[in-house]
Parts: C-alpha cells; structure tokens; sequence
C-alpha cells in the first residue's frame, strides 16, 4: 500500500553530517559507496540516509546541485529527552536555530525545530505521554 521507506538528507559533506548526527542523535550511521552515502538507523523508525549532493547516489545521471530556497520538507524525529536540548546541542554543533521547544495541541507534544548545517529542516518531537513518563508523572 505505498508505503514510505527512506528519506535521504542531501550534504555537501558526508563525513561531517555523519559526525553531527551520531553526535547529536546517538545514531548508528553506516558508510554505503565509498562513503558517497550514508545509511543512519535511528532505532525503530524508517531508517535515513546522507547522501552526497555532489555525486547523488543513485542516481545515474546526477545534475550539479542548485542552492535551496523557501521552505524546505520537514524531517520529524521522535526524541528521548526534551526537544530543547538537542536543539541546543544542534546548535553547538553548528546548527541555526529555527524555533525553541514550544507545546502543540493539536498534537499532544512538544517541539523544537534547526536547520542543520546543509539546510535540511529537522523538528524534533517529545509526545506529552513521553514527556509525562520520562518525568514520573502519572
């Protein structure tokens, strides 16, 4: 039933981006094509991927890369901790800031949200029940 099963990050980069996520995140991050792509399994989640937005694996015939503009997709991830400190973390890692942690209703969480050093959007989410747990509330 089209089910989606990858996302990949394109980075200028890979063995930066490599660095910031498994610093950031704690992910176990695979090198795949000589290093060319990077395949990061962030627990039970869809797995990601890095690719390099210089050779584009795979694709065949890649085109020179184009600076980005305007709004970018979003790439969600459930965190451990508060949104606040990885977003923190990000940045010290070389991250700009989009927003501080703040509560959404609509969707019973918290999020806080950074554009990583290769422009790609990431909001990071702790769900109210987590939250609540993590804290020993009842």
């Amino acid at each position: 039933m089209n089910t989606l099963v990858f996302v990949d990050l394109p980075v200028s980069d890979t063995d930066a981006a490599h660095t910031f996520y498994e610093a950031l995140f704690g992910w176990q991050i695979n090198k795949r094509h000589d290093g060319d792509f990077r395949q990061i399994v962030p627990g039970e989640g869809l797995h990601l991927g890095l690719f390099s937005d210089d050779k584009q694996i795979p694709d065949p015939a890649p085109s020179a890369p184009t600076a980005r503009q305007g709004l970018q997709p979003r790439t969600y991830i459930l965190v451990d901790d508060a949104p606040q400190v990885y977003l923190d973390k990000a940045v010290e890692l070389g991250a700009m800031e989009l927003w501080d942690e703040g509560w959404w209703e609509e969707f019973n969480g918290w999020h806080a949200a950074f554009l990583d050093p290769w422009g790609n959007h990431i909001v990071m989410w702790e769900a109210k029940d987590n939250r609540d747990s993590r804290l020993g509330k009842p």
